[in-house]
């Protein structure tokens, strides 16, 4: 337990400073409140999952593609301009689009790389919730949740209590911590905490559940491996959704991109071969 408190401490300890780095370089540049407010938006990492945010660039995208007639290649094309037409946010067209393709990646991940981390929902959801925050907001504050969730089940081992209600008090104690945090978040010069949603935080408490319940039927090694794993996967697939060229390509093209998804979830699974991780744990046996 205490090799892992330092771990986690460490890796908050890396990625605090660069948050903070990037809030003081933001104030240098602005005068004023007026002024600080507007650099801290144009610095801010846009967020897909708010409706209002990328809705402008992806509008002007469809509309500077030529769509005539009716066929089969083009019947999801005029489905989506129409709903836009009507209405419907383009950036959750778009996010209903990419989540497959992270399902995909995790699915790819485990199957043929054989990462072993949380199942196929938490890495999507906690991609999505890297979305939100941005990654390395996302990263401090996921650091500091499942930092808060060891000292927390630290702190009442020895309550006897049932399961149940011990993890009430936990997602308590979770809770003040980051309530307290995002309090303190403008005086300690970590301004871009305060525009965090309940999601996310939401999502990385999550994570700190299943890592505490991982912590019950696993070794502390093998959760803890596990918990990285499936953060490493995550901040990967954020990646992939918060590239813009994928983003224009799933909606420009999406009768190809979910044939090719599809395609690419039976070729998963179709694989029956070695896994890399397995390939490079018996490289030496399987060199002679």
């Amino acid at each position: 337990m205490k090799k892992m408190a330092i771990i986690l401490v460490l890796f908050c300890s890396l990625s605090l400073p660069l948050v903070v780095l990037a809030e003081n370089s933001q104030s240098m540049t602005a005068a004023g409140t007026v002024a600080t407010v507007s650099a801290q938006n144009k610095a801010r990492e846009v967020d897909l999952t708010v409706p209002k945010e990328e809705g402008d660039r992806l509008t002007l995208l469809m509309k500077s593609q030529k769509v005539t007639g009716w066929w089969v290649t083009n019947s999801l094309k005029l489905a989506i301009r129409k709903a836009v037409s009507e209405g419907v946010s383009p950036n959750t067209l778009v996010l209903l689009f990419l989540f497959p393709l992270v399902a995909a990646l995790v699915a790819f991940s485990r199957q043929v790389v054989g990462v072993n981390g949380f199942g196929m929902i938490i890495p999507a959801l906690l991609s999505v919730a890297f979305v939100s925050t941005g990654g390395v907001v996302g990263l401090v504050l996921l650091s500091f949740v499942m930092l808060s969730a060891i000292f927390g089940r630290m702190a009442i081992r020895k309550i006897k209590i049932p399961y149940l209600p011990k993890l009430a008090v936990l997602i308590w104690l979770i809770s003040i911590s980051v309530l307290g945090l995002l309090i303190m978040s403008p005086t300690i010069g970590l301004e871009r905490l305060m525009s965090v949603g309940i999601f996310p935080i939401m999502i990385f408490v999550l994570l700190a559940e299943t890592f505490i319940e991982a912590q019950i039927t696993r070794s502390v090694a093998t959760s803890m491996g596990m918990t990285l794993e499936t953060i490493i996967l995550a901040f990967i697939a954020y990646k992939v959704m918060s590239s813009s060229w994928i983003q224009n390509q799933v909606l420009l093209q999406p009768e190809l991109s979910v044939v090719l998804i599809l395609v690419l979830d039976l070729l998963i699974g179709k694989y029956k071969g070695l896994r890399f991780s397995e390939v490079w744990r018996f490289r030496k046996l399987l060199s002679k």
